[in-house]
């Protein structure tokens, strides 16, 4: 099949499948025309892909990953070294989520203080009142979409 049909089968772009193909986690073969010509396995291939990356991964994570699409009899050792690496990302990803709720408390602490004392509430309105003003403005002239 050619780029479009395997763009159209999966939802991801030329761009991402061709990104794919030079990350080496898909192939295609080459038409007398030049087009690529892809597998019908390559379908299952690109869902696979987007799922990783959905997921977190990069497609330099995902590459290292690619051992295991061909084995995930579960039980084996590559079935096992797939889940491990799934939870290592769960677990970074853990991390960060806690990271940022940590910063975003900082945050709201932050701006709680300055809205509770006297001299920065003026400051903390007048900001505010111009970030609605400027956000109407361009509302009215059609730049944000609500």
């Amino acid at each position: 099949m050619r780029i479009g049909e395997l763009a159209s089968r999966t939802g991801a772009s030329h761009r991402a499948l061709r990104h794919y193909e030079l990350q080496k986690l898909i192939e295609s073969t080459r038409r007398e025309n030049g087009y690529r010509e892809y597998a019908p396995g390559a379908v299952q291939r690109v869902l696979w892909i987007k799922e990783l990356i959905d997921c977190g991964f990069s497609t330099r994570q995902i590459h290292g990953l690619l051992a295991y699409l061909q084995d995930s009899e579960p039980g084996s050792e590559q079935f096992r070294q797939c889940l491990k690496q799934h939870m290592e990302k769960l677990r970074a990803l853990d991390n960060l989520l806690a990271l940022l709720l940590d910063r975003r408390q900082r945050l709201f602490d932050r701006l709680e203080r300055y809205t509770h004392s006297g001299a920065s509430t003026n400051t903390v309105e007048r900001e505010n009142d111009a970030f609605n003003n400027t956000h109407f403005e361009m509302e009215q002239e059609g730049v944000t979409d609500g």
